[in-house]
């Protein structure tokens, strides 16, 4: 079996159908960062919406498209042109471990196929499906929903890695690694530890220059670089979620300064911390 296969099985999902209606007359949908678990996807079947997160990135969601969010971010959904809109909201849940699994993946998977492919076939199907199943009460409809949209969630974390495979952004090639995967969890687990690039090889019994080399033929990138990807990622979690000062959240990552926190975080999200949490507490109210 594959090394992903094995991870989305280790972190098999439930799912259901959360929303499915029309909408109209200007509608938006707030949503508030939630359970780091819990997954959330958006799709449409009838006219147009946009999905609009904190790093200010904004999707269009059209027919045939699946919007499929694995860190659970604040986002609003709004209408997008004239039409009546049909929306579709999904979630999944994983157990409370995932969330390491998660983090590696970035704020939003993209799933498009061409619309002459099998893909976007099977998509068509599989939403009309759960549509049906999630509006009745049958036996066996709980299971058929998960299982479809456990499937819409894999086809899209294997869409990106194939998009991705050499973006420093693409932890999870990293975390799939037999021998990298374990340094990867180390960093999720302990990010405020002062890692080194020695010390991380020695986990792995590896000198420093095997494991850099090693490092960078899988990620084209270096172990610090990704380290600092994945504290900014944890610093953006714990911004959505709590109210801890920057100052608190800056060392729960690893920054002793506010300062270099503030410049490590402006680079990865194009605005400073503060900003950010604004972003994110606008994006879970009415707009």
């Amino acid at each position: 079996m594959d090394a992903l296969s094995r991870l989305l099985i280790l972190n098999a999902a439930e799912g259901s159908i959360d929303k499915n209606c029309h909408l109209s007359h200007d509608w938006q949908l707030p949503h508030a960062a939630g359970d780091l678990a819990v997954i959330r996807w958006h799709t449409v079947t009838e006219g147009g919406a946009e999905v609009e997160l904190p790093s200010g990135e904004i999707y269009t969601l059209r027919p045939g498209r699946v919007v499929i969010l694995p860190q659970n971010s604040a986002h609003r959904l709004s209408q997008k042109g004239e039409a009546l809109t049909f929306i579709v909201c999904g979630s999944l849940q994983l157990q409370p471990s995932a969330r390491y699994f998660l983090t590696a993946l970035p704020e939003a998977l993209w799933l498009a196929p061409d619309a002459d492919s099998t893909t976007f076939r099977w998509l068509q199907a599989a939403i009309a499906l759960m549509q049906q199943e999630s509006s009745a009460d049958r036996p066996g409809s709980n299971l058929l929903c998960s299982q479809q949209g456990a499937a819409l969630f894999a086809l899209a974390v294997r869409d990106w890695l194939t998009h991705n495979a050499s973006s420093e952004k693409n932890v999870l090639n990293l975390l799939l690694h037999p021998r990298l995967g374990t340094v990867i969890f180390q960093m999720l687990e302990q990010p405020s530890h002062p890692w080194t690039v020695e010390a991380l090889a020695g986990r792995v019994h590896m000198s420093r220059a095997s494991f850099a080399q090693l490092f960078r033929e899988v990620s084209d990138s270096t172990p610090l670089a990704v380290l600092t990807t994945l504290r900014m990622q944890i610093a953006a979690q714990a911004l959505s979620r709590d109210s801890r000062s920057i100052l608190l959240i800056a060392e729960s990552v690893g920054y002793a300064s506010e300062s270099s926190f503030h410049k490590a975080f402006t680079r990865a999200f194009g605005c400073t911390p503060g900003e950010y949490r604004k972003r994110v507490q606008a994006l879970g109210q009415p707009g």
